[in-house]
């Protein structure tokens, strides 16, 4: 791989290794200009980057949706049973499987 270096405004500098770079990802490299002090880049996203990005989102707030409400249909279920005074799971009951409602909350 090659390595490159930048220096920035307040007389720092860093160091880049590039180790894998394949033909279709190098297109968002463009251009590079640069003297010995400050190096521009020049970055171009592919158009379908901000479509890949919405979708990205909409699956995690749509897992976080789902999983919260499974998490609260399993809960209404367990005290559901708490208030009718069954045998609880950690006392050694099973009655939460015949709740219904714990049921919909394990497959949703």
């Amino acid at each position: 791989g090659a390595v490159l270096s930048f220096s920035c405004r307040d007389s720092c500098q860093a160091w880049c290794q590039i180790i894998n770079v394949s033909e279709s990802r190098s297109s968002f490299l463009t251009s590079m200009e640069g003297t010995g002090n400050e190096t521009n880049w020049s970055i171009s996203m592919p158009s379908g980057s901000k479509y890949h990005l919405y979708i990205g989102l909409a699956l995690a707030i749509g897992s976080s949706i789902f999983i919260g409400s499974s998490f609260i249909l399993k809960k209404k279920g367990l005290l559901k049973l708490a208030d009718r005074g069954v045998t609880r799971a950690g006392q050694g009951g099973y009655s939460y499987l015949k709740e219904w409602l714990w049921w919909a909350g394990l497959l949703s």
